[in-house]
Order: C-alpha cells, then sequence, then structure tokens
C-alpha cells in the first residue's frame, strides 16, 4: 500500500459522497443517463431479457442484462443466455462512494439506507477497505467528539485538517477485488463508455471472440480517495471515501456503443436455438 497527499481534494469542488446524495448534478447523475441510453438501444433490437430495467438505484439488478450469444472459435453461435453488466460512465467515474465514521477504533464505512448507498458500502466493505483507511489515517478525528461539525473549535477543526490530509491509497489488490466482487454477483463483464466491454473474474458467453478484453489484463489499476471536504460558507467538513481508476484500462476490442457491434450480436441472437421468442420472431425480417 503506498499514500499520496491530494491537496486538491481539500478545497476543490469535486463531488462527493454527500453531494451525491444530496442530489447535485454531474457526473455522478449522468452515469444513470448513460445506462437508459444503452438499455434503449439494446431494447430496440431486441436483446433485453423480459421484465428487466435499468438498476438505477437498485441493489438487486445489475446495470444492464442482454440475452447475448454463447461464441466458439471458428463457429456460427448456436445456443445464447442472459448476462448481466456494470455500467459506468468513463474511466474517471466513481466505482464506489460512501461517507466515513469513526467509532473511536476504527474508521466505519456510513451512509444513507438507500438500496444504491447500501451497495456502495458493500462493494467497499468486501474489498477490505477499512484497514488501508485505518493504516493511512490513523488515530480519531476531533470531529468524532461532537455531535456535528459546527460544534468542533476551530483550533480543533485545524488539527484535523493537519492531521486527516486528502489523500489516494494506491494498491495492487484493489482492480482484483473490484472484478472479484461482482463477479461473485453473478456480474461478469464492465461496458466503460469511451473504451468499451470487458469481461470480469470470467467470460461465461466467451465474448473474447468479439474482442472483448479481461479487465485484469487490461492495465487497469484503481485506487482509493480518503478525503477531508469542507464548507468554508457553512464552516463544516466531513469525510468520505471513493474508489477511483488509477490507470485507466486499454481500449477493449469490443464496445457496446458500436452499432456495429449491436447489430453482430442481435443477428447472431436471433438464430440461436434457445433464443427468446422476442428475438426468433425477427428471423422472418431477413428470408
Amino acid at each position: 500500500m503506498a499514500v499520496f497527499t491530494d491537496p486538491a481534494g481539500l478545497y476543490g469542488s469535486e463531488p462527493d459522497y454527500e453531494d451525491w446524495l444530496a442530489g447535485s448534478t454531474g457526473k455522478l447523475n449522468f452515469g444513470f443517463v448513460y445506462e437508459q441510453k444503452l438499455f434503449s438501444q439494446y431494447k430496440e433490437v431486441g436483446m433485453i431479457p423480459t421484465g428487466f430495467t435499468p438498476a438505477g438505484a437498485s441493489n438487486t439488478a445489475a446495470d444492464l442484462e442482454l440475452w447475448a450469444p454463447k461464441y466458439t472459435a471458428n463457429k456460427a453461435p448456436t445456443t445464447g443466455q442472459k448476462i448481466k453488466i456494470e455500467v459506468k460512465l468513463d474511466a474517471k467515474a466513481d466505482y464506489g462512494q460512501s461517507s466515513l465514521d469513526h467509532n473511536g477504533g476504527s474508521w466505519v464505512l456510513k451512509g444513507s439506507n438507500t438500496p444504491e448507498a447500501q451497495e456502495m458500502r458493500r462493494l467497499l466493505n468486501g474489498m477490505n477497505v477499512v484497514a488501508d483507511i485505518n493504516r493511512a489515517w490513523p488515530g480519531k478525528p476531533n470531529l468524532f467528539n461532537y455531535n456535528k461539525s459546527s460544534e468542533v473549535p476551530g483550533f480543533e477543526k485545524q488539527a484535523d485538517y493537519v492531521n486527516y490530509k486528502s489523500s489516494f491509497i494506491s494498491g495492487a489488490g484493489f482492480a482484483r477485488a473490484f472484478a472479484s466482487y461482482y463477479s461473485s454477483k453473478g456480474v461478469n463483464y464492465i461496458q466503460i463508455g469511451g473504451l468499451g466491454l470487458y469481461s470480469l473474474g470470467s467470460d461465461p458467453n466467451n465474448l473474447s471472440q468479439l474482442g472483448v478484453t479481461p479487465f485484469l489484463t487490461s492495465g487497469a489499476t484503481m485506487k482509493l480517495r480518503i478525503r477531508i471536504k469542507g464548507s468554508q460558507s457553512k464552516g463544516t467538513y466531513r469525510f468520505s471515501t471513493a474508489l477511483l481508476m488509477d490507470n485507466p484500462p486499454r481500449p477493449s476490442g469490443c464496445n457496446l456503443d458500436d452499432n456495429s457491434v449491436v447489430e453482430r450480436m442481435r443477428w447472431d441472437a436471433v438464430y440461436c436455438r434457445n433464443a427468446p421468442d422476442y428475438l426468433k420472431k425477427q428471423r422472418a425480417a431477413i428470408r
């Protein structure tokens, strides 16, 4: 583990967990728009399984589901199945955020009980990020001796700013833990806007035949931002954490935004023996 100070995290206007929770506009919300765009694009050609809608704020569904062919080398696919896909707006998106509390002995992930907030904490706790935060930020900030940050005396507040500087924690295990977490939920692919589709722990539909790149061999690395963020106008401050991309992956050879990929997967799916009726009905269109 390596820790790098991030002064811009203290004074910058970039949204953090509390901004997201308050419904601030920006990249955190544009991600939902991108999910909806992909959903509409693939629903139009009949590849969205019956009953599926984009996850939005739900932690019980993937961002995107497709009924997709299962490929083999040098042969047209004959069967297919439903796949689950995590969707990110771009490489700069947050890959998991949470507010931070302290119980006197350890940092604790906290926040809203909305499904999406719970999902964020589940992701980060599954990666054991609290242990990394405790090592980077030992001790208990003065903030947590008071009911709210506006009650903290000025000299104690300043001590927190000095002792708990916003930082990035880098480590080889973050990307691996991220991939393992989603694989354990049956989400085996991630679409990153501008870069394409990647397989996570496995590639059950052999989409590598279309150029899909394994995320863990794509050059991608991830980092954890731990942040103290204050409001000069209100005299308040808070702590939060976010999982971010450190080095973006190399572009994949397959991108769900590409119309040629849409059409290739669509017509391959239409002729699968076990294709759902809503795909089979399209066969007559090209006879």
